[in-house]
């Protein structure tokens, strides 16, 4: 059973975009997956890096799409994914140090972030690029 299922409902209806939550959806499941199984602290490690390394990726993706968009909150949009990036940067950190082993407080605190920023800000930039390809914004 997975820990998160893909819902229609996230969908934001750029196909890059829910591709990419998909797989980061995905990622969150194997890491949950992980610390269900009590797997050793070096592939609970590897696998917060695999999600911090497409997490990064997928910004970096989303961020130039707005750019080129010129889309209102840009700015502010960029501000949540670097303070996101600062948390999950920490939590990295302090697993490698051994300081945090991977907790389902953490996970849930990923997956929440994850949803809630998909269904908040990331919906309200997917509708602006809706209009745009539907030629109601110029």
């Amino acid at each position: 059973m997975s820990y998160i299922k893909w819902k229609s409902t996230y969908s934001i209806g750029i196909k890059v975009i829910d591709d990419q939550h998909k797989k980061l959806i995905e990622i969150l499941n194997d890491l949950f997956e992980a610390h269900k199984l009590g797997t050793r602290k070096e592939l609970i490690t590897s696998a917060l890096e695999k999600h911090t390394d497409y997490l990064l990726y997928h910004f970096k993706t989303e961020e130039d799409i707005l750019r080129e968009n010129n889309c209102p909150g840009l700015e502010e949009h960029i501000e949540e994914h670097n303070i996101f990036r600062s948390q999950i940067s920490n939590f990295l950190s302090d697993t490698k140090k051994g300081n945090l082993l991977l907790s389902i407080k953490t996970i849930d605190y990923l997956k929440d972030w994850t949803i809630n920023h998909i269904l908040g800000t990331d919906k309200e930039y997917g509708e602006y690029l809706l209009e745009i390809e539907l030629g109601k914004i110029f």
